[in-house]
């Protein structure tokens, strides 16, 4: 049995919501597993395209150690066709300035291989940054690090489908408030 799925009365206490128990004690019984999330680590994958489920975070590495000094490192991350990604930078320290001068992840529609861009990228650097939604299915993610600081990113990713020609998603899926459809598997 997956530890990381299992529930038990020793995990909890006053303060769980009745509603939120029901819920998971309901998912635990009927046997739906919820759903466990991949990190793709950019070191190891330089330049390589990487295909995205569902949904998963982004880091350094797998185990979320700091980045090294001194990296330029593109890594491609493709969704199924008609698809897109939306990035929530949930916990980043990445060297801070006004202009992001010396650390920064820089995000790209397409697949970025040149330094002329056709579209300003998105810098992001310090410690928060709002989401990121891409366009299309391609985007490229970008560590430039300088030779001083070290720092540390984890960003969740979701691939969703736009609403197309209707109010409804495809099979498989829920319509999320925003009117995004994602794979029911990650319904919370």
């Amino acid at each position: 049995r997956n530890e990381k799925n299992h529930t038990s009365c020793s995990t909890l206490n006053m303060g769980t919501s009745v509603t939120s128990l029901f819920f998971t004690l309901t998912a635990l019984w009927n046997g739906v597993s919820t759903f466990e999330y991949q990190t793709i680590g950019m070191y190891g994958n330089a330049n390589q395209t990487v295909t995205l489920q569902d949904a998963g975070y982004i880091s350094w590495t797998t185990n979320n150690s700091n980045y090294d000094n001194g990296q330029d490192i593109r890594v491609f991350f493709q969704a199924p066709v008609g698809k897109r990604i939306i990035l929530i930078f949930q916990d980043i320290n990445i060297d801070s300035d006004q202009f992001c001068q010396f650390d920064k992840l820089v995000v790209y529609e397409g697949k970025e291989t040149t330094d002329h861009f056709l579209v300003f990228p998105r810098l992001v650097c310090g410690t928060s940054h709002e989401d990121y939604v891409s366009t299309n299915n391609v985007i490229t993610v970008r560590l430039m690090s300088d030779a001083n600081n070290d720092g540390y990113f984890k960003i969740m990713y979701t691939v969703f489908a736009p609403l197309r020609n209707g109010p409804s998603c495809t099979s498989g899926e829920c319509m999320c408030s925003n009117g995004r459809c994602i794979n029911e598997t990650l319904q919370g």
